[in-house]
């Protein structure tokens, strides 16, 4: 019986990082970009969410906006619809997940299976996908 080597399990996992890639959204990227992460993420809060009636001044930080989104979005049937566009599907989702790192192959299988519909196929590979969120200068999305 071999034992690992440590060098070589490491190396594997620095590989499957880089074929599947985390992601997740950054306030200190959408700063960058001279986009409020408040507004930003108030636009998106649910319509079952307490904060929803507060004016933006009074709202707090970017993560308890999100802690509220991802508790909240789940009693909002609509929060999340096919009809949008894909930055916008994988924005709603990483905020619903509390904005917890989601690697490309289960963004990817967010939008081609779960909101793909026959009405609006969303066909994009997984490829495609890197380069839109690696491209993106609006949500703030970042590897991790």
């Amino acid at each position: 019986m071999t034992t690992p080597d440590p060098q070589t399990e490491e190396l594997a996992e620095e590989q499957s990082e880089s074929e599947n890639p985390m992601f997740l959204i950054s306030a200190e990227r959408l700063n960058q970009l001279e986009r409020s992460p408040v507004h930003l993420v108030a636009g998106r809060l649910a319509s079952t969410s307490p904060s929803k009636s507060k004016p933006v001044n009074e709202l707090g930080d970017v993560k308890s906006l999100i802690r509220e989104i991802s508790q909240n979005y789940k009693t909002d049937a609509s929060y999340i619809r096919s009809d949008m566009p894909v930055q916008e599907i994988i924005f709603r989702t990483l905020l619903a997940r509390n904005n917890r790192p989601m690697s490309l192959s289960d963004l990817h299988y967010e939008l081609t299976e779960r909101w793909a519909t026959p009405m609006r196929p969303i066909v994009v590979t997984e490829e495609r996908l890197l380069r839109i969120l690696d491209c993106d200068t609006y949500y703030g999305f970042v590897r991790k």
